[in-house]
């Protein structure tokens, strides 16, 4: 599986399965692309190329000390894209992904992306704002980047925790804890700090492509009410579609569902 050379010299990890209308996937905090193993089953059964992305500090990307930026990650996902020659693709993002991709396709000018999909996102502002008072308190997002300095192992289990509404076997919630311990500690607090503070409302005004926006009611994380209803109204061509079942973590919560809208709206 390739690894594509950024701009700045890091080395990107991406896994480029089938053939078909491409998706991209852009993986949640604290996790990587397998976090994503149960959409590329059935999308690549169904057809479709499916392409995950290691953001820099995670999974089997380079790690390196320094910027974790929303605009260092979009440009991270333009050379992959680019070296892959990736066309027409549904760009798909997940948590912190969806923070990516919504400033991707402002800062890159929706390059190589014909549809959008935003799945439970840290898109376009998490935390209070003086004009946007409906955000959390920064004290409710504060003792994850506080656990992730004193104690990364324990806060990555209790963030797991706070993922699903439905019940899961202890199994999995160990394999999402074992996804987060593969990111490097100084990426995990950065981009941390980058979803919190982020104010992506300009970007919005340049998404012109068809949006889905997939979102849990129960989501504790990115509630419903201060992302997902905000993006839906503030992207021209956006569609909220409400999970009833599921909390942040709908792509385990309702894993058919999610693959089904997916293939739906990709295809």
């Amino acid at each position: 599986m390739p690894r594509i050379t950024a701009e700045d010299g890091v080395n990107v990890f991406a896994r480029d399965l089938g053939e078909g209308d491409p998706i991209v996937f852009l993986h949640g905090w604290p996790l990587n692309h397998r976090m994503f193993e149960y959409q590329y089953t059935h999308l690549l059964d169904e057809g479709f190329r499916c392409i995950g992305i290691d953001l820099r500090g995670y999974g089997k990307s380079e790690k390196p000390y320094g910027d974790y930026s929303y605009d260092r990650f979009a440009d991270d996902v333009r050379a992959v894209l680019d070296e892959l020659d990736v066309d027409g693709a549904t760009l798909a993002g997940f948590s912190m992904g969806g923070g990516t991709a919504t400033r991707y396709m402002s800062r890159h000018d929706e390059a190589r992306v014909d549809k959008l999909a935003l799945l439970a996102p840290a898109s376009p502002v998490i935390t209070e704002k003086p004009d946007f008072p409906e955000g959390l308190d920064e004290s409710d997002v504060n003792p994850l980047i506080e656990g992730a300095r004193t104690d990364r192992a324990k806060m990555n289990a209790d963030f797991a925790e706070m993922l699903f509404h439905t019940d899961q076997s202890d199994e999995l919630i160990d394999w999402i804890w074992s996804l987060g311990m593969e990111a490097s500690g100084q990426a995990t607090i950065a981009s941390a700090e980058t979803w919190r503070d982020a104010d992506l409302r300009p970007a919005m005004d340049d998404i012109t492509v068809p949006t889905k926006i997939y979102h849990g009611v129960h989501d504790e994380v990115t509630p419903i009410e201060i992302t997902g209803a905000v993006l839906e109204e503030g992207i021209e061509n956006a569609e909220l579609i409400r999970f009833e079942n599921s909390g942040h973590g709908l792509v385990a919560d309702e894993t058919e569902t999610v693959n089904e809208q997916l293939a739906e709206f990709a295809g």
